[in-house]
């Protein structure tokens, strides 16, 4: 199970990309709320490691949500993720340690327009490449001694 890599998925990329991120992540919400089942943390009624470990997803999935305007964890779809999620957020010592919502939303927002500025001129650097590249191919070396 690869959450992290998932969620980030749906965040950078766009159309079909974004759907098939979805998917994963879905499945990843599947596994989760599986572990969830009978329990109110994944450790139990106490927070755990396993708690700790994923404890960002209570926090930045509803930033990245508000960023891209889709919806990630649905509380229909996954309820006990969902009530995971807003329970881990609740715990004194976990809520002193969040940083501002508004701060991360502003950073995550710059971070998607920079990945996705940097991403279309990465395609368009490789355009050019490419393009350039067939130009020159059939040149021999030796043509320009």
């Amino acid at each position: 199970m690869q959450v992290s890599p998932s969620i980030w998925g749906v965040f950078i990329k766009q159309g079909k990309e974004r759907e098939e991120a979805f998917d994963q992540v879905f499945e990843n919400l599947k596994f989760l709320e599986e572990e969830l089942k009978g329990k109110r943390f994944f450790g139990g009624e106490k927070i755990g490691f396993a708690d700790l470990a994923l404890g960002w997803i209570a926090e930045r999935v509803c930033v990245l949500e508000e960023i891209i305007g889709v919806k990630i964890v649905e509380e229909e779809k996954f309820p006990l993720v969902s009530a995971w999620m807003q329970e881990f957020v609740k715990v004194p010592i976990i809520k002193e340690s969040l940083p501002p919502h508004e701060k991360l939303v502003t950073k995550y927002a710059a971070s998607e327009r920079n990945f996705l500025e940097l991403h279309s001129l990465n395609e368009f650097s490789a355009s050019c490449c490419n393009s350039w590249h067939e130009k020159i191919s059939c040149v021999k070396p030796t043509e320009f001694l």
